[in-house]
């Protein structure tokens, strides 16, 4: 459906993430997975994945780890294991 989906930004780049083999994306990758499993925002105004990318610097359930030498460029975010059950209990 192209509706909007009832989750929040939070819920939806939880669910991206644990969707990864490794629980770990880049940002292209959170946006990706949203896009395809939520067509709403396909043709969304752009401005939800500021929200996305807000939601990943502010939220204390999602932490940044930087690629090493030997890794694609940028860094991959992963959700905080502390934090996990309330964004279970999200759903």
């Amino acid at each position: 459906s192209s509706s909007k989906p009832p989750h929040s930004f939070s819920t939806l780049i939880f669910l991206a993430i644990e969707s990864s083999s490794t629980k770990a994306l880049p940002v292209r990758d959170i946006y990706s997975w949203i896009t395809q499993h939520f067509p709403y925002y396909r043709s969304a105004p752009l401005g939800w994945k500021n929200s996305v990318r807000h939601n990943l610097s502010l939220n204390k359930c999602f932490y940044k780890v930087e690629c090493g030498l030997n890794l694609s460029k940028g860094s991959f975010w992963m959700v905080d294991p502390l934090h996990r059950p309330q964004l279970i209990q999200s759903l």
